[in-house]
């Protein structure tokens, strides 16, 4: 507990702290209003914001909503409770499910795969219905799990009605909640070949061949891994991309452009300021600074320590030259010491102003020197001896 307390405040330090490095550099750097109501650009692993426009204004966000069906579809797979070769059988109420469709007939069976494939390349409602209804038995019951989904990632500002994003009175979410469920979808990759196909064919073979057609325009873009496209008259034209160099990958999310192509435009723009401008940051402690640390009243009288694991943040192009390290590791703790205490920090400086704060921690422990204890010590050394 006490070493998940630890990363928690190490986690809220550091969140805060590089907001306030970097928004002044954002106004200057990726300044102008994008032709669009909110949009946000972030990195996936840290969730770290690299420019943002109007982030919480709930709004409709079309099919981007299909993000977090997909989601829970990928936990039920991971969780073996769903299957690609499973068999989805369509009821009426995703027959009569309107938009964009592969026209599925009650009572029709089709298998997960093509099901998720006609969800993820082609934003088919009716597949989403059905693909709801297969997991949770109603669509109901399913957009419950979204919305409990969506608290448990902290999309504060979400609510969902549906499963399709289908124009609906509070069904909403914003630009910021977009990108965190864009990101944790980005952990899954059962629908990579999906997210990556241009062009292809459910029931192909059968009189009733339908055409799948992703409506992704960046997928020549260096490095895209997707993501989801949405468009309703509430709404307008949405677009949530996603996209891999090396080590890093963003999530640029659009709400509300004015057109199909201004959507695609300005997610274009916003990713290459992302990588262009940017760099993961992973912290090279001196480990000579990481002193053992005494214990008061202890068995042992000193434990080692460790520093916090995983950090990375991303920082300007050419600036690491800037990182410096500020040392507070304790002197003395009181016993009994457990591993994962805590033992220090190390405030880690770009240029002035902090990156982040990394906690220290006992990597060893000591319980607490008692009579009886340091009885048998000496019993045993006279015994020893």
């Amino acid at each position: 507990m006490k070493r998940l307390v630890s990363f928690l405040i190490a986690a809220a330090l550091f969140i805060c702290s590089f907001t306030a490095v970097f928004a002044e550099e954002q106004k200057e750097d990726a300044a102008g209003i994008y032709d669009a109501v909110s949009v946000i650009l972030t990195e996936s692993a840290t969730g770290q914001v690299l420019y943002s426009q109007n982030p919480d204004q709930k709004l409709p966000i079309a099919s981007v909503t299909k993000i977090m069906t997909l989601l829970i579809a990928a936990e039920e797979m991971k969780a073996g409770r769903l299957s690609m070769e499973d068999t989805v059988v369509a009821s009426y109420n995703a027959f009569v499910t309107g938009g964009s469709v592969i026209w599925l007939n009650e009572g029709e069976k089709m298998s997960v795969y093509d099901i998720l494939r006609s969800v993820v390349i082609s934003s088919a409602n009716d597949a989403c219905v059905a693909l709801a209804e297969h997991i949770s038995a109603t669509e109901e019951a399913f957009v419950n799990r979204m919305n409990k989904r969506a608290k448990d990632l902290d999309m504060t500002n979400t609510h969902f009605v549906n499963c399709t994003g289908l124009d609906a009175e509070n069904h909403y979410s914003t630009a910021a909640d977009v990108a965190k469920m864009a990101a944790e979808l980005r952990k899954y990759d059962y629908y990579d070949e999906f997210l990556m196909t241009r062009l292809t064919y459910v029931r192909e073979g059968t009189d009733r061949a339908t055409q799948l057609l992703n409506t992704n325009k960046l997928l020549g873009y260096d490095g895209i891994t997707g993501l989801k496209t949405g468009t309703t008259d509430n709404a307008g034209y949405c677009f949530t991309a996603t996209a891999k160099r090396g080590d890093m990958e963003l999530v640029a999310v659009v709400l509300g452009a004015k057109t199909d192509d201004s959507r695609f435009d300005i997610a274009e723009q916003l990713l290459d300021y992302g990588f262009n401008g940017f760099e993961l940051f992973s912290p090279e402690f001196d480990r000579s600074q990481l002193h053992d640390v005494s214990v008061k009243g202890g068995v042992e009288k000193t434990v080692s320590v460790t520093p916090q694991q995983g950090l990375q943040c991303l920082i300007p192009k050419g600036t690491s030259g800037k990182i410096t390290y500020l040392y507070d590791i304790r002197q003395e703790l009181k016993a009994p010491v457990s591993v994962g205490d805590y033992a220090g920090k190390i405030i880690v400086l770009h240029g002035s102003d902090t990156l982040f704060v990394a906690n220290v921690t006992a990597a060893t422990g000591a319980e607490e020197q008692t009579f009886f204890k340091s009885f048998l010590i000496v019993l045993r050394g006279f015994f020893l001896f």
